[in-house]
């Protein structure tokens, strides 16, 4: 009760003051909320902005690694036939020497008598 009393009044004194107070303030309102939305279109503009930058630079990073990968693949591939020509010319040339190896071999080989068969005593 005492609260309702005392407290109650003052706090409705002292608003009325403030408020008489403020009111040549109230002039300024306008202003502030013409600064504020523009503040506020500002703000959201670039917001977009750097959203719609961000999401390009996503897609030009996610588009380059897939560049990376294609051309990496395709190095693999064209290193892989690059090195199957190149063996199978060696394997080419080399197949003739190793005939000729072989069969050298086989002559010195036929050209030595055969050793008796070992006895057992």
């Amino acid at each position: 009760m005492l609260k309702l009393l005392f407290v109650l009044p003052l706090l409705l004194v002292a608003s009325a003051l403030v408020f008489a107070g403020m009111l040549p303030f109230l002039a300024f309102l306008p202003v502030l909320l013409a600064v504020g939305a523009g503040l506020f279109a500002l703000t959201l503009a670039l917001a977009i902005l750097g959203l719609v930058l961000r999401v390009f630079a996503a897609l030009f990073v996610g588009a380059g690694g897939l560049v990376v990968v294609a051309l990496g693949f395709g190095f693999v591939f064209a290193g892989g036939v690059a090195l199957l020509a190149l063996g199978f010319a060696l394997m080419h040339l080399l197949l003739p020497l190793l005939f000729i190896a072989g069969l050298i071999w086989l002559i010195r080989r036929a050209s030595h008598p055969a050793l008796p068969p070992p006895t057992h005593a």
